[in-house]
């Protein structure tokens, strides 16, 4: 290799080095997070859901400390269904149930 061609090359790797220093570029770790592939709703969604499981098991607690009823069930009662076998298709009816008596009572 000729003394011309180790300059222009060493140029040519000085240029291609600057290309990438340009000011205001983010590197790859500095890019917001949607642009690594994490949705940021994703994340969102599912503070939204330890939120809500926190606050129900707030709920529990408080119920259980001061001895409130849910719907007619103690937390006792409702610990002993969560932790019985249980027969979904009743669980169901169940289900209807309480929607149909929510339902009325909004009427």
């Amino acid at each position: 290799m000729r003394i011309e061609e180790a300059e222009a090359r060493k140029a040519y790797i000085q240029r291609v080095r600057q290309s990438f220093d340009t000011p205001g570029r983010k590197y790859e770790f500095e890019k917001e997070a949607a642009v690594k592939g994490e949705e940021a709703s994703e994340f969102m969604f599912m503070k939204i859901r330890f939120l809500i499981a926190a606050l129900i098991f707030a709920a529990y607690v408080l119920f259980d400390q001061t001895g409130m009823k849910i719907y007619e069930y103690s937390t006792g009662e409702v610990a002993e269904k969560i932790a019985k076998d249980y027969d979904y298709i009743r669980a169901k009816e169940e289900a209807v149930q309480v929607f149909k008596s929510l339902e009325k009572s909004f009427q």
